[in-house]
């Protein structure tokens, strides 16, 4: 029985293609499938915007055109959460599991439907015990507030596009 390696997928850009190498995956690549969405959004917060997306299989799978616009889009709205989960790494709220990190986890775990409901819910039951709590309470809330706004923005272009198009 031959089982893939579970190396990590890796990523390069190159004159505006970011080709994923995908061969290393335990899944099967499928554009469809979160894990891979989540994937490829990933990639393209690490190494930036492409104007083309290859997916690196044995048989490769290339994006380009409005979808790749889209992935991009989700891309930077996974990057503007993950900018302030970054800001807390080295403060001592970031082992509350109400911490900024804890709550954008809940939030992407539903990824392509983002759980805003459950994030809210985590943190409308947690009672800050001082002022620091409070502080970072509320840069959590902005935080889900202006991913959601960026989601409701990103679903809107797609309508239109859709709408302009005749179709996804």
């Amino acid at each position: 029985m031959n089982k893939k390696k579970t190396e990590a997928v890796n990523a390069e850009f190159t004159e505006g293609v970011l080709s994923i190498n995908c061969r290393v995956c335990t899944s099967v690549p499928d554009v469809r499938s979160p894990g891979c969405l989540r994937c490829i959004i990933q990639k393209i917060s690490e190494q930036g915007n492409a104007e083309r997306i290859r997916l690196r299989t044995s048989k490769d799978v290339e994006i380009f055109g409005s979808a790749a616009d889209t992935l991009c889009e989700l891309a930077a709205l996974y990057g503007s959460t993950a900018i302030n989960v970054q800001k807390e790494e080295n403060r001592a709220c970031s082992n509350c599991n109400n911490s900024c990190s804890k709550i954008m986890d809940i939030l992407w775990a539903g990824f392509p439907d983002l759980n805003f409901d459950s994030a809210r819910g985590r943190l409308a039951s947690f009672h800050p015990s001082d002022n620091k709590c409070n502080v970072c309470l509320q840069r959590t809330y902005r935080a889900l507030e202006q991913a959601e706004h960026g989601m409701n923005n990103l679903k809107k272009k797609i309508s239109v596009e859709a709408a302009r198009t005749g179709g996804v």
